[in-house]
């Protein structure tokens, strides 16, 4: 019997390229997220230090100058965080929309891959059934060819 091919071979070659192509752009936008929230983690802290080093500074007496300037950097600061807010909601949605482009890559994969092992699985029994039939004529040959009766 004919070694087994499966017809659509190239196509599932094709899915699953494209089935990593997507995850690689998923895996892309996560590592995105998280460098967005580490420049939120550190930004905060660098806000929180400067607001106790203000608080510290006018217990102890500064000058206007000062003040205005940790002012400066609190309000760069807020507006800063706002923009990396705003930037990890955008983000967030591509994500999402990527996890649905990567499941339904996914799926179309899946699809081949259970047609494949159907075809397969067919390929598998009719072999089996040939080779029984081969099996069942050398021996009823040999019946025949030693003379053996069935009676």
């Amino acid at each position: 019997m004919k070694k087994f091919i499966f017809p659509l071979e190239r196509m599932l070659n094709f899915q699953e390229q494209d089935l990593e192509k997507e995850r690689g752009v998923m895996s892309r936008l996560l590592a995105y997220r998280t460098q967005l929230e580490e420049k939120r983690r550190l930004l905060s802290a660098e806000m929180e230090r400067v607001q106790k080093e203000r608080e510290t500074a006018i217990r102890k007496g500064t000058t206007v100058f000062e003040l205005r300037s940790s002012g400066v950097l609190l309000v760069s600061g807020k507006k800063q965080l706002e923009e990396l807010r705003n930037e990890s909601l955008r983000i967030e949605e591509e994500i999402e929309k990527q996890r649905q482009v990567v499941v339904s890559a996914s799926q179309e994969v899946k699809k081949l891959e259970n047609l494949k092992d159907k075809q397969l699985e067919e390929y598998r029994q009719e072999e089996a059934r040939e080779q029984q039939e081969m099996i069942s004529e050398h021996v009823s040959g040999s019946f025949v060819r030693n003379g053996v009766s069935y009676r």
